[in-house]
């Protein structure tokens, strides 16, 4: 037997089971089996692809509707307003979305909107901001009016505050705290009798007591205790039983108050007016009034000394 003749017969012909050369379909031959696998796919890949399961839309409430995989309103949605998708931008503003349509929210600072068409948004480089708080003319605390902006000439109105109590002219109509606010002036009523002088009290009943006569009913008027840049208004006790008004804590380093009538200013702020005070030593009783030839008369014929003004009050509710 030749030598080519044993090398055949050593290797094998095609087709002996599990040996190396075996190339015939559906062996168990490692090559073979891999590389049938790669080509027909049969085993090892998944053949059927991503999962393309389309999520189902959103539970919304009532008045909403499902935009892709959120709710809105499509009534006020911004976003989604009048038809999912439908985004209102509008030039230098905030927008909003009314009844389903595009409306204007408010300007970006430094603009207005003085065509009002919702196309050209705020359009106009003036700066006012509407509620913002301003001083007004005569010093209150207002706020910033935009509705006529436009035709003052870009200038904002600042409207003034209502009235209130504390000794201001808070609404610029030149009264200061004109009512009805309740609460905030009192009256105080002068009294004469031949014992105690004159005699100045809040309580009406009281300045007809006893042997008082009632001169002047709300003579003038003092604030309620509350309010500030104002002091208190005391009555005091003399010895021979007769009262007299200071704002002194201890009645001028006599005694204490016998009470706080009302509070006075020391100045003519809100259309205050003098109240001056008058001392007769004879019979030591003093004497209030609010009338400069009242006081002339009293230092001129009947014995009293002029001391000064005690504060200033008003003579109005």
């Amino acid at each position: 037997m030749g030598a080519a003749a044993l090398a055949l017969l050593l290797l094998g012909c095609p087709g002996d089971d599990g040996r190396a050369g075996d190339t015939e379909p559906g062996s168990s031959g490692g090559v073979g089996t891999a590389g049938t696998t790669a080509v027909d796919g049969s085993e090892g890949l998944d053949t059927e692809g991503p999962d393309t399961e389309t999520p189902p839309p959103p539970d919304c409430d009532p008045g909403e509707v499902a935009c892709g995989s959120l709710c809105a309103d499509l009534l006020s949605d911004p976003s989604n307003c009048g038809q999912c998708g439908r985004t209102c931008v509008i030039p230098h503003a905030s927008a909003a979305c009314e009844a389903g349509e595009c409306a204007l929210a408010g300007c970006d600072p430094g603009y207005s909107d003085c065509d009002d068409d919702i196309a050209s948004g705020c359009e106009n480089p003036i700066d006012c901001q509407e509620g913002q708080t301003c001083s007004t003319v005569c010093g209150s605390e207002g706020t910033v009016d935009c509705s006529n902006v436009c035709a003052a000439a870009g200038e904002p109105v600042c409207t003034p505050p209502v009235e209130t109590c504390n000794v201001m002219d808070d609404d610029c109509n030149d009264t200061c705290d004109e009512g009805p606010l309740l609460g905030c002036r009192i009256g105080v009523h002068r009294s004469n009798s031949p014992t105690l002088g004159h005699f100045y009290t809040t309580d009406l009943a009281e300045a007809q007591s006893g042997d008082l006569n009632l001169e002047a009913q709300d003579y003038f008027f003092l604030y309620n205790p509350g309010v500030e840049g104002l002091q208190p208004l005391f009555r005091c006790i003399k010895p021979n039983g007769k009262r007299w008004l200071t704002s002194s804590t201890d009645c001028e380093g006599t005694a204490a108050p016998e009470l706080t009538v009302g509070f006075i200013s020391t100045d003519d702020r809100c259309g205050a007016t003098p109240l001056y005070r008058l001392l007769n030593a004879g019979p030591d009783a003093h004497f209030y009034t609010v009338s400069a030839p009242e006081r002339d008369n009293a230092v001129s014929n009947l014995g009293f000394v002029d001391q000064g003004i005690a504060g200033y009050v008003w003579l109005g509710a």
